[in-house]
């Protein structure tokens, strides 16, 4: 080879690779603000649903509720490998709880937080509340527990030994 048509000599400041595996596509974007909104309107409307026992009452649907959008987070999380689908999911969700409560008209998804509801109808106060701090707490921990998992498996998978190996050796090819 001479000069002429030898290989011209790599850059010594080659831009990096971009790091295409930290993006979250835009499909998973989208999919994941949607079942934000999906999961949030489930929960929204569910959150007061509680059992009349005569003397209190038992706020089940904020646990219902909770439950539902932590499985929305955690699948979502799990199925990208992603932190940013728990917090777009988790944004979608309390957008939705945003919304819903602001622009109804009177209190069909919330209720209002005074002392008269507190004396009358206190696990209705309580339920509101936790609905409201609870996604908000929900999806910090979520993204903090799916980082750990995704972790937790890549250094497990890079410590695993090989099983892309052929069933058939070389031998028994002829």
């Amino acid at each position: 080879m001479t000069e002429l048509n030898s290989p011209a000599p790599a850059p010594e400041h080659a831009p990096k690779p971009s790091k295409s595996t930290r993006r979250l596509p835009i499909g998973w974007v989208l999919v994941a603000l949607v079942t934000g909104v999906i999961t949030g309107l489930v929960g929204t409307v569910m959150h007061l649903n509680s059992y009349w026992t005569g003397s209190f009452g038992i706020p089940w649907g904020v646990a219902v509720a909770l439950l539902i959008a932590g499985l929305g987070q955690w699948w979502l999380g799990l199925r990208t490998a992603n932190v940013l689908a728990v917090g777009l999911t988790g944004i979608g969700q309390y957008v939705t709880l945003a919304v819903l409560t602001l622009f109804s008209r009177g209190d069909l998804f919330t209720v209002p937080l005074n002392a008269q509801t507190w004396e009358f109808v206190p696990h209705l106060v309580i339920a509101t509340v936790v609905w409201h701090v609870g996604l908000l707490a929900l999806t910090i921990v979520l993204m903090f527990r799916i980082n750990r998992t995704l972790q937790r498996t890549k250094a497990q998978l890079a410590t695993a030994p090989s099983t892309a190996q052929p069933a058939v050796g070389t031998w028994q090819n002829r």
